[in-house]
């Protein structure tokens, strides 16, 4: 074969690697996540490079082909309130609060605010605009029953055409879930299908709080905390338990909480890898760890669907 031949051959050779290559890429997503670096003060960790983080999907290492860390990093964030009877007593304090979280978070940050009693429904499409948010806040009302598997399925659909990358869920409630056609393992399922965080409040009685999934609670108005701490654990998001004494007044621990959550979607790191199988619709185990031995919080594995 002449030197002409040959060069025509590997360079064929070459392209159709390459080609390979790109087809083996597009049939692989990459799975994206959100990590959150923590020191032993509880202070959020900055600085941090690519090679400081160890990623592994069912016990093996990945290697990053995405890092990135930047505190204007806009996100698409949907806001899910409970408006049922069982808020009367609760829901200004809850709207001032969300209220004040709408004007702490980024700017840029789109915005859909999401109630929901009996039923979900849609309060404010996504936008920016502040005013827009605030103004439909003040004519929120509270009745009926609690849809909350329903509130968070619709949301986990509607959050996926925000405009940004980053996606995450505010859910604000009091109670169980009363009146959903979809199950806690459904919802749970899109949450882990989803690269998104859910951050959860849930407001309790003074008296305390009794958590068991599907009985009747004493108080008949009783948060379910297990069920919003793995909703958080499954996203790599926080639930938090409020109690009634702690929502009043300006710069209440309630307030707090939702500075605490708009501080930490500005300081975290989107981690992004190429896993070694298509969707497979598989549940696939994530461990995310520091080289410093900082303390991470971020999702503990998906469905790859």
């Amino acid at each position: 074969m002449s030197r002409i031949g040959i060069t025509f051959a590997l360079g064929f050779i070459g392209v159709t690697f390459l080609a390979a290559q790109d087809a083996l890429r597009v049939d692989v997503r990459l799975v994206n996540v959100y990590a959150t670096v923590i020191d032993s003060s509880g202070r959020y960790v900055q600085g941090l490079k690519k090679n400081d983080f160890l990623v592994e999907e069912d016990g093996r290492r990945q290697e990053l082909a995405h890092f990135d860390h930047n505190e204007d990093t806009p996100v698409s964030v949907g806001i899910v309130l409970d408006t049922s009877g069982s808020m009367r007593t609760k829901l200004d304090t809850a709207i001032n609060a969300v209220d004040r979280f709408v004007r702490t978070i980024h700017p840029e940050d789109d915005i859909f605010l999401m109630a929901f009693n009996n039923e979900a429904y849609l309060l404010q499409d996504f936008t920016s605009d502040r005013s827009r948010l605030r103004k439909v806040l003040r004519y929120t009302d509270s009745a009926g029953g609690t849809a909350l598997y329903d509130a968070l399925e619709e949301a986990l659909a509607k959050i996926k055409f925000g405009a940004n990358n980053k996606h995450a869920i505010l859910l604000v409630t009091d109670g169980q879930d009363t009146s959903s056609q979809a199950s806690f393992g459904e919802v749970r399922q899109r949450i882990r299908e989803s690269e998104l965080l859910v951050y959860s409040l849930g407001i309790g009685p003074t008296a305390g709080f009794v958590r068991t999934r599907g009985r009747r609670l004493r108080g008949g108005d009783t948060v379910d905390m297990n069920v919003l701490k793995t909703f958080a654990t499954d996203s790599g998001g926080r639930a938090y338990a409020v109690n009634e004494d702690m929502l009043g007044g300006r710069n209440s621990p309630f307030e707090k909480i939702l500075d605490q959550i708009a501080e930490e979607l500005r300081y975290q790191y989107t981690l992004g890898y190429y896993p070694p199988h298509t969707d497979d619709g598989q549940f696939h185990t994530i461990n995310v760890r520091t080289r410093n031995g900082y303390y991470v919080r971020a999702r503990r594995g998906y469905v790859a669907r």
